[in-house]
């Protein structure tokens, strides 16, 4: 009998994430969203192998009760915003889930909730945080002793243009929030918030097969649970921008563009993120004739029977031309429906609501992680150097 997987969100991801799982002639699959026009796009890509639905209301717990009941296994691709209670609301239903629903609150807060039902859930695992995580752990579990945690990731298009010199691969009000959320890392030990795009440096960063762009760094609010789950007295994450966007984007917030707390406006009160979304997110979208590419290197220094290394895991991949899935898409995307797939079929076990990086603890998880990407032309590599 087939498994029956359902996707919450037809966005640029939730579209990948079930793609990807119709794919599998093990799953049928059903796919929600408020666009119906999108959702016919995903069917017919998928030879009308999906179900669509664009009846199913996000804020509503009854409507998302209503359509999840009955499923092996939940997939979560809705905005943050809704991302707390969605998922508060799938546990309630009694359904495993796979999710990449940025969240700004702790999703751990459901975990007793989770554990009572015996629902099995997975949060960030999208490609950062997800992936990133999953390695970070894993590199800390190949020493005796871990120093420090440094990671840069970015999705970025090929061919930057300004005024942005950035495009479009996951929710523009997820972006938004890496901009203005405030970043916490941990350095010697205590966990610290910064203003986010503080710490801006520039970064010439190297990966073997691969020539990458010069690129800007500064903290974002990545980090999230790694600040207490793995042992390092040092954690910090920087998004990674063509030169000179985090300036552009500290005096856009500078002026209040990216609050949503409405203003009058002659005899209209709008909230200027919504007035710069309506101007600035048509002229961010990723063309169909654009490429993006997606890279992080994690970085995890520490010591192994006294000496010093660091070990290196690096992902870089681009837009497939093929499928037309934007690079950050595939990555993000894949990742989701990996670990979904781990949980249906036994994989993934722990009831309660789990990080990306328990992942990392198991060896041949992380093994089937990173081969389930590469079977989609998504590349991890591992290197390790002595110090």
């Amino acid at each position: 009998m087939k498994k029956r997987a359902i996707v919450l969100g037809n966005g640029l991801v939730g579209s990948v994430i079930a793609l990807d799982v119709a794919s599998d002639e093990k799953y049928d699959v059903t796919v929600c969203d408020a666009n119906a026009e999108t959702l016919n796009a995903t069917r017919k890509k998928s030879g009308d192998k999906i179900t669509v639905r664009s009846d199913v209301d996000f804020s509503s717990e009854s409507s998302i009760i209503s359509a999840v009941k009955g499923f092996d296994i939940c997939f979560g691709a809705v905005p943050g915003f809704l991302g707390y209670k969605m998922l508060g609301t799938v546990i309630k239903a009694g359904v495993n889930i796979s999710d990449i629903s940025f969240m700004p609150e702790d999703f751990r807060e459901h975990d007793a909730a989770a554990k009572r039902a015996g629902v099995v859930s997975y949060e960030d695992v999208g490609v950062a945080p997800g992936a990133t995580n999953v390695m970070i752990k894993h590199g800390c579990n190949m020493l005796d002793e871990v120093e420090d945690v440094t990671y840069f990731v970015g999705g970025l298009p090929t061919k930057p243009e300004p005024p942005f010199n950035y495009k479009l691969v996951f929710s523009p009000d997820d972006v938004i929030e890496e901009y203005t959320r405030p970043a916490r890392c941990k350095k010697n030990g205590k966990i610290i918030s910064y203003e986010a795009l503080s710490e801006c440096k520039d970064y010439d960063l190297k990966m073997t097969g691969v020539k990458l762009p010069k690129m800007e760094g500064f903290l974002t609010d990545g980090c999230r649970t790694l600040l207490d789950t793995i042992p390092s007295p040092n954690v910090v994450e920087y998004t990674l921008r063509y030169p000179g966007t985090a300036n552009n984007l500290a005096f856009l917030r500078s002026i209040g563009l990216f609050s949503n707390e409405p203003v009058k406006v002659g005899a209209a009160e709008i909230a200027p993120r919504a007035m710069f979304g309506r101007l600035a997110y048509p002229m961010m979208k990723l063309r169909d004739d654009e490429k993006d590419f997606t890279f992080f290197q994690v970085w995890v220094t520490g010591k192994k029977d006294g000496k010093k290394f660091r070990h290196i895991s690096s992902l870089y991949d681009e837009k497939d031309v093929k499928s037309g899935y934007p690079s950050m898409s595939r990555t993000t995307g894949f990742t989701c429906a990996i670990v979904g797939r781990m949980i249906a079929e036994g994989m993934l076990t722990n009831p309660g609501v789990n990080p990306p990086e328990v992942i990392g603890d198991s060896p041949a998880s992380v093994e089937y992680m990173i081969n389930e990407l590469k079977r989609r032309n998504v590349v991890i590599t591992q290197t390790t150097e002595k110090l």
